[in-house]
């Protein structure tokens, strides 16, 4: 379905604003990219998060050999009086 509406540019201090119809389904807050293709259109596309972790190579990472080889992730050593609670 393609909805079709005209809206005007207009300036909101030191942005450029376009109206967004209300009944467009979408929640405030969501992020758009925005590209401006060589014929002067102009493309709002909704950024979707992509959970890293469903990815095969994150999902067979070895998180135990880093804490192993990691210096940064190793125990600390108090040197002074620390206190550890």
């Amino acid at each position: 379905m393609t909805v079709s509406k005209i809206v005007a540019l207009r300036k909101a201090g030191n942005s450029r604003v376009l109206t967004v119809p209300t009944d467009l389904d979408a929640n405030i807050g969501t992020k758009y990219e925005v590209q401006v293709l060589d014929n002067g259109n102009v493309v709002f596309t909704p950024v979707t998060h992509k959970n890293i972790f469903d990815d095969p190579e994150w999902k067979n990472y070895d998180y135990q050999k880093d804490l192993e080889e990691n210096p940064e992730l190793q125990p600390l050593n108090p040197v002074g009086k620390e206190r550890f609670e």
